[in-house]
């Protein structure tokens, strides 16, 4: 937390004299896109304050925008001693009080303090308080630090029961899950792979990887997922495989796909990077497809640093990607290679943290249900915010909760927003862009996309995390509404 600075260029925007008119505060207002303007008498002694509010209420009275803005302030504020201790200042601000002015002595505005100087809310913030220290600690003194070692078959047997498939193979990355998949359904040169042309880039790197080429569909406009007519006028002789990207937390409409493979002879591989405890009509994702693949950076649902996770339900499959998986060799034979595999293990470290994780998932999935529902309700009514729709077919998890941004009514676009927020201490991001826009895709077969254009341009997410609290969703909502209000 910063302490106040005593500095002239603070209150540059922030102060007008109380012969000032609205339309002069409302400039200042503007430049200082916090919503509130302090007002100084020829002393420099404060008077009052004045919010948007109060100029708001001003007009509907019957106000004129080149009147005084003195009849219209709040004469009865709240102040902060400049010089008295931090603790003392932070005592008086609260959702209602977030932007505290600070006076010396003589009553005269030396400072203000801001929420922005108080508080940072992360993007993503995972949480290690449960038994990772412990498991890794005894990783190091047992000496079972590499690819082998107890943890790894814990955490497969348990992620493997927490989504419902018969099969779970760890990997040491959520890409190399997707390749390893890739490569075990022989999929390669020649060959093309439907994918969502809103997804992060892995999903389409991991095709090219195996010298595959990726096709563009586009995903519908409510739920940001693969759309099924989009991918059935994709399907060509040279379709090998659909790739559903469970995008946001949010499952796919996998029917209809899954029925669209069956009838092209297609494999299904399902991107559960973001979505770890999604579910489609009563099955977990990762269950339905040909393969499931998981990702567990740090800011997904459960971390292990890096990894990755591979599930599914046909044995001989599990054992083609298990052999892969470990340089092409034979189980039963050392360093007799059966054909060209990888090395793409999880050592027992990572696993360790995923044990420790995946003891806690329900308590995670739990949280990130309180956080979005609270931000539905603090975000309802902000115009331009439209936030990420959750399908009918089945339980949503909150990985980032994300919204899409209309500028036109909001005030300003999303990356003016992005950049706004972050000056509040709010740690927003842009969502994925088209990518069939990027350099690295070019050339590849593309259907007609305008949802996932449009949302890559205007979509952003909000902090979400496993350490994060109620009231810093409150904070996020208070500055979207301070920022819509401003402009």
């Amino acid at each position: 937390m910063k302490e106040p600075r005593m500095a002239v260029d603070r209150l540059e925007n922030m102060v007008a004299s109380t012969e000032a008119s609205l339309k002069q505060v409302m400039r200042l207002m503007d430049a200082n896109a916090i919503g509130v303007v302090f007002i100084s008498d020829a002393d420099g002694v404060l008077c009052g304050v004045i919010t948007d509010g109060d100029i708001r209420r001003a007009f509907l009275a019957g106000a004129n925008v080149d009147q005084p803005c003195k009849p219209h302030l709040r004469k009865s504020f709240t102040a902060g001693r400049a010089g008295a201790p931090r603790n003392e200042n932070l005592a008086l601000m609260s959702r209602r009080i977030l932007h505290l002015p600070l006076v010396d002595e003589a009553g005269r505005l030396v400072d203000y303090l801001s929420w922005k100087d108080m508080w940072h809310v992360p993007l993503v913030s995972p949480s290690l308080s449960g038994n990772e220290l412990r498991y890794v600690e005894e990783c190091i003194t047992t000496g079972w630090i590499s690819s082998q070692g107890q943890f790894i078959q814990r955490f497969e047997t348990m992620t493997r029961d927490f989504i419902g498939s018969q099969y779970a193979l760890s990997t040491a990355n959520g890409t190399l899950s997707l390749q390893l998949a890739i490569q075990a359904l022989d999929i390669g040169p020649g060959d093309e792979v439907i994918v969502p042309n809103f997804t992060f880039g892995a999903s389409a790197n991991a095709v090219m990887q195996r010298g595959a080429t990726p096709v563009f569909a586009d995903i519908d406009s409510l739920t940001w997922t693969l759309d099924p007519d989009a991918v059935e006028a994709l399907v060509g002789p040279r379709t090998k495989a659909i790739m559903p990207v469970h995008i946001y937390g949010q499952a796919c409409d996998m029917d209809p796909l899954m029925d669209i493979a069956r009838r092209h002879g297609l494999k299904v591989i399902e991107d559960c990077a973001e979505a770890l405890g999604a579910e489609y009509k009563g099955r977990r994702i990762g269950s339905i497809g040909d393969v499931g693949c998981f990702s567990f950076f740090a800011n997904k649902i459960i971390t292990t640093g890096e990894g990755g996770l591979v599930t599914v339900n046909d044995p001989q499959l599990f054992e083609r990607l298990r052999l892969l998986r470990d340089h092409g060799v034979k189980p039963e034979r050392r360093y007799w290679h059966l054909e060209p595999g990888t090395n793409c293990r999880m050592t027992n470290l990572q696993a360790a943290l995923g044990v420790a994780q995946m003891e806690r998932v329900d308590e995670f999935l739990a949280l990130r249900d309180r956080l979005a529902e609270r931000y539905d309700a603090e975000l309802a009514g902000i115009p331009g915010i439209t936030p990420h729709r959750t399908a009918n077919w089945g339980r949503k998890v909150c990985w980032l909760y994300s919204v899409e941004v209309d500028p036109a009514q909001f005030g300003m676009d999303r990356d003016t927003l992005l950049g706004a927020l972050r000056e509040l201490g709010v740690e927003a991001r842009p969502v994925f862009p088209a990518l069939d826009d990027q350099p690295a895709f070019a050339g590849s077969r593309t259907g007609k996309v305008p949802s996932s254009r449009r949302l890559g341009h205007n979509g952003l997410s909000l902090p979400t995390g496993n350490e994060m609290s109620v009231i810093e969703v409150v904070r996020v909502a208070e500055a979207l509404r301070t920022l819509c209000r401003a402009r």
